[in-house]
């Protein structure tokens, strides 16, 4: 019998979306998720996030054990807005 790994339950997520050219907001696209180790690495995944749609207003949703965050990892219950 194979021995089996311990599975780590993901407990943080990140899904962006940008305004459209007709006003509109964009699908959510999920950008990963994985198990939380610092703040500042999610941060700088939302900045590269965010690099990739240079111009545009943005939403990222972080959330972190089932709840939305800010920036800084407080729970908030609102998407971090980006222009």
């Amino acid at each position: 019998m194979a021995k089996g790994y311990p599975i780590s339950k993901p407990d943080y997520s990140l899904e962006i979306r940008y305004r459209l050219r007709d006003g509109q907001w964009s699908t959510w696209s999920n950008k990963g998720k994985g198990k939380f180790e610092t703040i500042e690495l999610v941060q700088r995944q939302i900045r590269t996030l965010a690099a990739s749609y240079q111009g545009r207003e943005k939403e990222v949703r972080f959330e972190y054990n089932g709840k939305l965050c800010n920036f800084v990892g407080e729970p908030t219950g609102n998407v971090i807005s980006l222009i």
